[in-house]
């Protein structure tokens, strides 16, 4: 069965991901930091990586390149929605959430995806990196 890691810090995210791939028919892990995820990863490397690029405690840029340094050949997908630590009631801009994205592919993300998703992207996605 194929196995994919999810690292969130939302919970909602992780809960929907989660669903939505094991209906799919893969084995999902989670994880609700960049440091717990990368561990997970060490002693367990799944066939896919979805990360979220804004999280505490380490955030998805340092995840997808202590991944790919020991890792070269994992399958990483990052996401964003531009981040939560914007002044109240101020939103990112699809500018602000597309340079986290350039980002993560210049740090090695194979994918990218800009949050929400549809339930649909999100399989297509993880579909087409284990097709490579």
């Amino acid at each position: 069965m194929t196995s994919v890691l999810v690292i969130d810090d939302e919970r909602a995210v992780r809960q929907s991901m989660l669903q939505v791939l094991t209906r799919t028919g893969f084995e999902v892990t989670t994880a609700d930091n960049g440091i717990t995820g990368v561990e997970t990863y060490f002693e367990h490397p799944t066939d896919v990586v979805i990360v979220d690029i804004i999280m505490p405690r380490s955030d998805g840029i340092a995840v997808i390149k202590k991944i790919r340094a020991r890792y070269p050949d994992a399958r990483i997908i990052a996401i964003t929605g531009g981040g939560n630590f914007w002044p109240s009631g101020y939103k990112p801009n699809a500018l602000v959430t597309d340079a986290y994205l350039i980002l993560a592919t210049e740090s090695g993300a194979n994918a990218i995806m800009r949050k929400p998703f549809r339930r649909q992207q999100l399989i297509d996605t993880v579909r087409g990196l284990l097709e490579k």
